[in-house]
């Protein structure tokens, strides 16, 4: 099957971080928690902010900046299950969250150790192109989670994960993908078509046939005559070959839906519509040489498959 990978492009861009009051005192102790914020060379994180968050209620004090040695106090906290966030994305670094639980005496200070984004973006490259997948992708996540909304991060993820042979895990990349486009368009239209037939492309390889149609289905219309060639591999070199005949057909029939003259995917739904009858018994050859008349009207140049095709027409529908 030929290979349709996408090339990504990571951009990392900066989300200004602006200090947010939550109402209710509802979080309000008497526990005072104390902590620092530094880069990887120890050196602290000036300005960078702190937001403390109790889960029982969601709510929180006003977002703490870290002084001059990054450090910060967070006072008059309850004791409880505390979600603890320390930003430093503005700064040109990641975030770093964590889950504490805050006790009613003495607690532990708190260390925070965030990285600069562009040094991490280098070693995540560098970890892919070693083949370190796993370390990699964990520096990928990290940047991520400290830039949500840079959604090609997810490329370089569902690669790490892809040539780890974990199929799932790369779709649900692709899915992040798709979602996320689904409330806001990409500057690029076909981009999300790309990812869906990629993804189709993939699912379909490994045999997550479910999962392949809902790629299939999902795949908006007119669908680009450039694109067909991929439904044809799908069909003819994959499911066709492992005689997966009912899902080559649901494939073909998508794709013929969405660009109804192109010949090819006829051919091939009429070469599976054939093996189809032959697997199970059928007598109707009638929906197999229509898509063999078909694909004869849309070729007018001579060809193997074109004579193959008023072959086979004439042994299942005689003049």
């Amino acid at each position: 099957m030929k290979d349709y990978a996408l090339r990504w492009v990571v951009v990392l861009f900066v989300v200004l971080a602006v200090p947010v009051a939550v109402s209710g005192q509802d979080w309000k102790g008497r526990v005072d928690l104390d902590g620092t914020v530094t880069n990887a060379a120890g050196e602290g994180l000036s300005g960078s902010t702190v937001t403390a968050i109790y889960l029982e209620t969601d709510t929180g004090p006003t977002q703490e900046f870290a002084g001059g040695d990054g450090d910060f106090d967070l006072d008059d906290l309850k004791p409880g299950m505390w979600r603890i966030t320390a930003n430093g994305s503005h700064l040109g670094y990641t975030m770093s969250q964590r889950e504490i639980e805050v006790l009613p005496g003495r607690n532990e200070d708190l260390e925070f150790v965030l990285y600069f984004m562009q040094d991490l973006l280098a070693e995540a490259n560098a970890d892919l192109a070693a083949g370190n997948h796993s370390s990699g992708r964990e520096k990928f996540q990290m940047l991520l989670f400290s830039l949500p909304n840079n959604v090609n991060l997810h490329f370089p993820i569902a690669d790490s994960y892809k040539a780890e042979g974990n199929v799932p895990q790369a779709l649900d990349e692709y899915d992040a993908m798709l979602a996320w486009w689904a409330d806001s368009p990409p500057d690029e239209p076909g981009l999300p078509v790309e990812i869906g037939i990629q993804a189709m492309l993939m699912a379909g390889d490994a045999g997550l046939y479910q999962r392949m149609h809902r790629y299939v289905n999902g795949l908006g219309r007119p669908l680009p005559s450039d694109w067909m060639t991929a439904f044809v591999d799908l069909s003819g070199n994959t499911l066709m070959e492992r005689e997966e005949y009912g899902h080559a057909i649901r494939v073909l029939s998508v794709a013929i839906r969405r660009s109804s003259n192109t010949a090819m995917p006829y051919y091939y739904r009429g070469m599976a519509r054939v093996q189809s009858n032959r697997q199970s018994g059928e007598e109707n050859y009638d929906p197999a040489a229509d898509d063999f008349q078909r694909f004869i009207d849309l070729s007018p140049n001579d060809s193997a498959q074109k004579r193959q095709a008023i072959d086979l027409l004439s042994k299942i529908r005689p003049q």
